[in-house]
C-alpha cells in the first residue's frame, strides 16, 4: 500500500513538472504600441511607472500563465504588423472602422476623452461637438482613430506624426485646434509645464481603448480569450482599480 501511495504521489509530482516545464517554455509575447502617457510610457520617470494600460496587460496575462512584453514602435508600422501577422496585437487601440477585418478585439480595457485641445488664449466659437469645429486650423494625429473621425465627419485637419509635436505647433503656430485624447494631454502637460496654457473643449464622446490581436497571429483568438479572462480577474479581485490608482 506504501508503495502505491508512492507511485500516485510521484505520478501528481510528475504532472506537476510537466504542468510548469510546459509553462515556461511558452513564448514571451510581445506585444506593440506607442508612446501614450499614462496609458503607455515609453521611457519611466522616477517613479518607473510604465502606463495603467501595460500594467493591466501584463497583469491580465500573468494571471492565465502567459508573460507579455511591451516594444515601443511608430504607429503606423504597428498597425502594417498587425495586418500582416507580425505583431501578437497593438496596444491601445479603438474600434473603427475597417479595424475589425484584421484584428480581434479584447473587452475594454481603458477609457478616454476626446477633446478638442486650444491655446489659453483661444478666443474662437468653442466647439461643444466634433462638427462645431468645422471651418477651424485642425491637428490631428496621423492614423489614430481620431483622425477617421474627422474624416468621416467631413471635417478638414492637417495630419501631424505624434502628439508632443501636435501640442508645441498648437501654441507656436497658427492653428486654432487639436483633436485627441483629454487625458493624454493633461498627463503630458504637466509633464511639459504647459497646463496653464492650453484649455479643453469636450465633445461629449468617450472611446474604449483594446488589445487588438492581429487576426493573422497563430491562435489569435484562443489568446484574445484567455486575455480576457485573466482581465475579467483583475477586475474583479481589484487589481485593477489599484493599478490605475496610481495613475491619480
Amino acid at each position: 500500500m506504501r508503495n502505491f501511495i508512492l507511485s500516485i504521489s510521484s505520478i501528481f509530482f510528475a504532472f506537476a513538472c510537466i504542468a510548469k516545464l510546459s509553462q515556461a517554455q511558452e513564448p514571451i509575447l510581445t506585444i506593440h504600441a506607442v508612446d501614450f502617457p499614462p496609458y503607455e510610457i515609453e521611457n519611466p520617470g522616477i517613479d518607473s511607472l510604465l502606463g495603467f494600460d501595460v500594467e493591466v496587460v501584463v497583469e491580465a496575462f500573468s494571471r492565465v500563465g502567459r508573460q507579455a512584453v511591451v516594444d515601443y514602435r511608430p504607429w503606423k508600422r504597428i498597425v502594417a504588423m498587425a495586418k500582416s501577422g507580425t505583431t501578437v496585437a497593438m496596444l491601445s487601440c479603438e474600434k473603427s472602422p475597417g479595424r475589425g477585418e484584421y484584428i480581434n478585439f479584447s473587452d475594454p480595457i481603458s477609457k478616454a476623452t476626446r477633446t478638442y485641445v486650444a491655446s489659453a488664449d483661444f478666443e474662437g466659437k468653442v466647439p461643444r461637438t466634433m462638427e462645431d469645429a468645422k471651418g477651424m486650423k485642425i491637428l490631428v494625429i496621423s492614423g489614430y482613430a481620431a483622425e477617421k473621425e474627422l474624416k468621416a465627419a467631413n471635417i478638414n485637419y492637417d495630419p501631424i506624426i505624434d502628439d508632443t509635436s501636435a501640442l508645441r505647433i498648437l501654441l507656436n503656430r497658427d492653428y486654432d485646434l487639436f483633436y485627441t485624447a483629454r487625458e493624454f494631454v493633461e498627463y503630458i502637460a504637466d509633464g511639459l509645464k504647459i497646463s496653464d496654457k492650453i484649455q479643453y473643449f469636450d465633445t461629449g464622446k468617450q472611446v474604449y481603448f483594446h488589445l487588438c490581436f492581429s487576426r493573422k497571429w497563430v491562435n489569435s483568438l484562443a489568446l484574445r480569450d484567455l486575455f480576457n479572462q485573466g482581465l475579467a480577474e483583475i477586475r474583479a479581485d481589484g487589481t485593477y482599480d489599484a493599478i490605475h490608482a496610481k495613475y491619480k
